[in-house]
């Protein structure tokens, strides 16, 4: 059990400012760019908390963000497909090195990977960039689920301040409001099920930048696609022993939007088997546009209840 003072809880706490920072990555010192592989580096920080290794929704935004310095400027991310390799240290920098597979006019293809100092991969990420074309007509089949106002909804951390059986990780301060539109099955199961609702905004304005808007989303589509394993397999998140490890993440984004704004992700776990569960999960904006569809496959382990 994780007792974690809270004045070490708020020393912890990612705000929104600290997270564009992390996502203002900078070029690699003594390692240039190389014209003839079509290489480049660049290094972000890493987040402290959780601090067993680096948070996965991290990841994602920084192979995102570093991809997409590198592409045109009238170009937008459709689809992201990432492995989670092995665990990524807290207490070093993150070196991205990232390769121009591909460009078009209108398509282009990079591919980010995470290296340690000894250059093994921890981690890569295959990226799509395109050019928009408003003029080509849109659908889509899916509807957001009918679920409560956000606004009267507690944050995670309020629902779970002061419980020390919720690792500190899930009470700190966040750079995004994420609320469950019924409590979540963290240290006592839920009602049976197979589906779970969130809202996510961020605690505050963000910039125009369409990477850093898009990064923000990779980032909050890693929090809870798999929390439904919980409810189906009638365990809790936070019991002793229970865990989520993913291990490949794929993202289609299929509008611009902004998480200044309230955002809904109906997520649903579509498969348990042997200890591995695959999530999809569906982001809405608060006009209840599709904007984004997130597919996880992840390691749980889900201690029986009691």
């Amino acid at each position: 059990m994780d007792t974690a003072s809270p004045a070490a809880d708020a020393r912890a706490a990612v705000t929104l400012e600290e997270m564009l920072e992390l996502l203002d990555l900078k070029r690699a010192e003594g390692r240039p760019d190389d014209p003839s592989t079509r290489v480049a580096h660049w290094v972000g920080q890493p987040q402290t908390q959780p601090a067993d290794r680096i948070f996965g929704g991290l990841l994602l935004a920084q192979a995102l963000v570093a991809a997409g310095r590198g592409v045109g400027a009238d170009q937008r991310v459709v689809s992201l497909q990432a492995d989670f390799v092995g665990g990524v240290p807290t207490d070093r920098p993150l070196r991205w090195e990232v390769t121009a597979v591909s460009d078009a006019p209108s398509l282009a293809t990079r591919r980010s990977r995470l290296l340690d100092d000894a250059g093994e991969e921890l981690f890569s990420a295959v990226t799509r960039w395109a050019t928009t074309r408003a003029d080509l007509p849109s659908y889509t089949a899916v509807r957001p689920v009918t679920a409560p106002d956000p606004d009267t909804l507690p944050d995670v951390g309020e629902r779970f301040r002061g419980d020390d059986r919720v690792p500190p990780w899930w009470r700190l301060e966040r750079p995004v409001h994420f609320r469950h539109a019924v409590k979540p099955p963290y240290v006592a199961p839920g009602e049976p099920g197979d589906r779970q609702t969130t809202f996510l905004k961020t605690t505050g304005p963000l910039p125009e930048d369409p990477v850093v808007r898009a990064a923000l989303v990779a980032y909050v589509t890693d929090m809870s696609v798999l929390e439904p394993s919980f409810l189906a397999l009638g365990s809790a998140r936070h019991l002793p022993g229970s865990r989520i490890l993913s291990l490949t993440h794929a993202l289609t984004f299929h509008a611009p939007s902004d998480l200044g704004d309230w955002h809904q992700f109906d997520c649903r776990v579509e498969s348990i088997a042997h200890g591995r569960a695959h999530g999809v999960g569906e982001v809405f904006d608060a006009a209840g546009r599709h904007v984004a569809t997130a597919s996880q496959v992840g390691l749980v382990k889900a201690p029986p209840a009691g």
